[in-house]
Formats: structure tokens, C-alpha cells, sequence
């Protein structure tokens, strides 16, 4: 099933208002997929500036952003076979 960016981002912005963590997998500057649990804080910025406010500080460009809550981004929905093996 696609995703729209615009579903997408309702859909995070829903997960800041439930306030519950959440599996979140991104990539690096360094294109290293990052995988941790964490609280959405806060969802901003408009166009290719939106960010993702992590609980754990991180700041996240929307574009690097794989996937949150088991939701995978727009850009990445076909890397859910291989980010099923990145939970260590």
C-alpha cells in the first residue's frame, strides 16, 4: 500500500499527540540506518526543511526518516524486508 507524504505526516503527527514510544529507523548523514525507540515530539518546518523531534534529542530531516511505529516513509517503502533484520 502507498503512502502519501501528506498521509505520512499526519500519521506521525497523530503519533505526537498518542505520546507513546515508538520504534523509529533512519538514516544518517552517513547513510547508516539508525534504528531506536523514542518518542515523536514534535513534527515541523515546511517542504524539504520539515524535521522530526525525537524524545532522545535527535533531530531528524523528514527525508531520512524510514519509518516510525511500523509505518514506513513514502521514499522507503520497500525497505521493509530489510529493516526487519535491523532489530538488535
Amino acid at each position: 500500500m502507498e503512502t502519501s507524504l501528506l498521509s505520512f505526516s499526519d500519521y506521525l503527527t497523530a503519533l505526537v499527540e498518542h505520546r507513546q514510544y515508538v520504534k523509529v529507523q533512519y538514516f544518517t548523514e552517513f547513510h547508516e540506518l539508525i534504528t531506536l525507540n523514542a518518542l515523536i515530539v514534535h513534527v515541523g518546518g515546511k517542504g524539504t526543511s520539515q524535521m522530526v523531534g525525537l524524545s532522545s534529542g535527535e533531530q531528524i530531516p523528514l527525508s531520512k526518516l524510514v519509518s516510525a511505529g511500523g509505518q514506513f516513509a513514502p521514499n522507503f517503502e520497500g525497505y521493509a524486508p530489510y529493516c526487519e533484520t535491523c532489530d538488535t
